[in-house]
């Protein structure tokens, strides 16, 4: 954005907001709004934070809310978003999460997930391979763990071993990934044959600094990589010790930072393309 480019709100701006509990966390507003001010689009995204037992409400008045264009949906709502949306994504469907959502003009909400898209491009732009690995996925049952293990399988993962304190749904989640992703093995737990070569903490254990490990970095392979997606703080313990031992590492920070074109294509909104949104369901 150019500096004398800035943000104008009127009565005709379109409102975008970002759901979250917390909320001061996010790097996407800014993001956003600079993208918004640079295409002169006439909008706004405004971050709200949301406990738990008021989403569904929130969720309920976007579709009466006109001059609202959807929303993008931070930790711990993706799954009560997914639950309200009208339409959703293959990618969004599988793994029962959305993290942005695009209001139609009669109201209905349509979901997507593209977490794991930004998370798989990041780790290219770090030189992270995927392919032929065996990765592990902490948090996995989560709304970000659940669209980075799909997003894994489907960059060629050999072998992708899925950990979450909640059997019951890492155990559906496993499921579903086996049945679309054949060529790929799926394991419920660390790995007891092999060691790893790419470890992800998608959990939101590191927020705080007297957080334990998600990860056992004993378990890895020598130079496997360590990635967090925690964006604050950006150095998360499992990260500073992880680059302690030598281990390449990608922060929460670089996938934030790559959303921006996934997120704006479900919304219609990226510059200088008149398709239809990215992945929309038909």
């Amino acid at each position: 954005m150019t500096p004398e480019r800035s943000m104008r709100i009127t009565g005709t701006t379109r409102c975008y907001p970002i759901l979250g509990h917390p909320i001061a966390q996010v790097r996407t507003v800014p993001a956003i709004n600079a993208y918004f001010a640079a295409q002169e689009i006439d909008a706004v995204m405004v971050p709200m934070e949301i406990p738990p037992g008021g989403i569904e409400a929130l969720l309920a008045l976007m579709r009466s809310w006109s001059n609202c264009g959807g929303a993008s949906v931070t930790v711990p709502h993706k799954q009560a978003a997914f639950r309200a949306c009208d339409r959703l994504t293959d990618r969004a469907r599988l793994v029962g999460a959305v993290n942005i959502i695009r209001r139609e003009p009669d109201g209905s909400l349509v979901g997507d997930m593209t977490d794991g898209l930004a998370f798989v491009e990041a780790m290219g732009r770090n030189g992270i391979a995927v392919s032929g690995r065996t990765l592990l996925v902490a948090g996995a049952a989560g709304g970000a763990g659940s669209a980075i293990a799909q997003a894994l399988c489907g960059a060629g993962a050999a072998r992708l071993c899925l950990v979450d304190p909640s059997r019951e749904r890492l155990g559906l989640l496993a499921g579903r990934l086996a049945a679309d992703f054949p060529g790929c093995r799926i394991d419920e737990g660390w790995p007891d044959d092999a060691r790893v070569d790419v470890a992800v903490n998608a959990s939101p254990v590191g927020m705080r600094r007297d957080d334990p490990l998600p990860i056992d970095l004993d378990r890895l392979s020598p130079g496997a990589a360590v990635c967090d997606v925690i964006t604050k703080p950006v150095m998360t313990p499992l990260l500073v010790e992880a680059a302690r031992r030598g281990h390449p590492i990608q922060d929460g920070n670089e996938m934030a930072d790559v959303q921006l074109p996934f997120q704006m294509r479900h919304l219609g909104l990226w510059a200088d393309e008149a398709l239809a949104p990215e992945g929309d369901p038909t």
